[in-house]
């Protein structure tokens, strides 16, 4: 099927994809250990950006740790 989330903004279950035209296509689910979090590969339509940010995927911040301690690091894409 069609990915639909839950948006704690909207208040509200949305079908990703109805506003920006990047419908998710659910290609697999998955489900972890204690069964509190899924795991959804998908094909990602129009031209293939997930994020809101333009980005391919939200996932685009990286934790490293520093010297200084944790950090978030970017990257392009």
């Amino acid at each position: 099927g069609v990915a639909h989330y839950w948006s704690r903004s909207r208040g509200e279950l949305w079908r990703k994809g109805d506003t920006s035209g990047q419908v998710q296509e659910v290609v697999e689910m998955r489900v972890d250990c204690d069964q509190d979090a899924l795991l959804l590969r998908v094909n990602a339509g129009g031209d293939g950006k997930a994020c809101h940010t333009g980005r391919k995927s939200c996932f685009y911040r990286k934790v490293e740790n520093s010297d200084a301690g944790p950090r978030l690091t970017f990257s392009i894409g």
